[in-house]
């Protein structure tokens, strides 16, 4: 009986070069799905900037109109006229209002004992 030695041929899918190429077509892949989702991470933080950009301008948007309307009237001119320059009337007595913005009574100072003697004599 003869012994023939029947070898398998080699599949050129085995080869080192193939996988070599295939490795490389993965990592090449991945990088690429990495670099994608940066920029959509960039994209999306730019939208949200944008957004809020455009609610900001919509919101300046309509208090320009409301001036606007308010600018539109004599009234709406002379109080304006008279908040930026503060001008009056002939006859009027201009008055300025400051605001207590804490809530509470001012507090008068507190005098030395000379002074409350100057107060009590009138001097």
């Amino acid at each position: 009986m003869k012994h023939v030695l029947i070898s398998k041929k080699k599949s050129w899918f085995r080869s080192p070069i193939v996988s070599i190429i295939l490795v490389a077509c993965i990592a090449w892949g991945i990088f690429s799905v990495i670099r994608a989702y940066g920029k959509d991470r960039e994209a999306v933080n730019l939208r949200n900037q944008e957004k809020k950009e455009l609610n900001d301008l919509q919101a300046k948007q309509s208090e320009l109109n409301t001036e606007i309307t308010n600018l539109s009237t004599d009234r709406g001119i002379e109080a304006e006229i008279r908040n930026r320059y503060r001008v009056e009337r002939p006859g009027e007595h201009l008055v300025i209002v400051v605001d207590n913005s804490d809530g509470k009574p001012a507090e008068e100072p507190k005098l030395g004992w000379f002074a409350r003697l100057r107060a009590y004599l009138g001097w």
